[in-house]
């Protein structure tokens, strides 16, 4: 389908998503107002066979610049960049399909620029620079690039965020677990259960009331 959203995978929600900018007809712009030129200069001239030869000249053109913009359009609906909870993606093509996906925890930096016009009309490239053998990867016609930089950091800041979190918690349920079917003539450490309980803290994972209440309890215990 025309235009289809970028497949998302399980737990994956949509963050930002567009076509190319519309400046992606750059092109075909540039090709009507030759097209304009020239019936111009069909009504100005007023020779016969000269009028003939640009009347010719003029239906070619008008064909191929119909066809060219049929076929630019498609490729520009099916063409998307998006960014998610998860990646940057990228796909477009019509019949032979290409993309890039890129995780949140793989890019180490990303760049934006733009010329004076493409600051004008909102349109830039987008560079992100990630992990891996693929290097960067540079994607024109983004609109609002510096909004799509910001959004990426965001989006990679929670993703870290997300990965701590999921660690504290493991680290969390793992020392509950090691607590439980800990003997009970063979306690845990208080140094340890100390160390623990500051891991936890920093984590996030306890209040500073809770920290002091339980590190006032082991030291007690002492």
């Amino acid at each position: 389908m025309l235009g289809a959203e970028i497949d998302l995978m399980p737990n994956e929600k949509m963050i930002l998503a567009s076509n190319p900018h519309w400046f992606y007809f750059w092109k075909q712009v540039a090709a009507a107002a030759g097209v304009i030129g020239l019936l111009l200069l069909l009504a100005a001239v007023d020779v016969d066979w000269l009028n003939t030869v640009i009347g010719w000249l003029v239906i070619i053109a008008v064909i191929v610049l119909v066809l060219d913009v049929a076929y630019q359009f498609v490729q520009w609906k099916t063409t998307r960049f998006a960014v998610t909870n998860q990646r940057v993606a990228y796909q477009s093509g019509i019949f032979r399909r290409q993309g890039v996906s890129i995780p949140l925890n793989r890019i180490n930096n990303v760049n934006f620029s733009q010329s004076a016009i493409a600051r004008m009309l909102n349109n830039g490239i987008v560079t992100i620079e990630s992990a891996g053998e693929t290097g960067d990867s540079v994607f024109e016609n983004i609109p609002d690039p510096e909004r799509v930089r910001a959004v990426i950091f965001q989006q990679v800041e929670a993703d870290e965020q997300a990965d701590s979190d999921r660690d504290a918690a493991a680290l969390a349920k793992a020392l509950r677990d090691q607590q439980a079917v800990a003997p009970a003539d063979s306690p845990v450490p208080a140094t340890e259960r100390l160390a623990q309980l500051d891991h936890l803290r920093a984590q996030g994972l306890v209040t500073d009331e809770e920290y002091q209440a339980k590190r006032q309890k082991i030291l007690d215990e002492l």
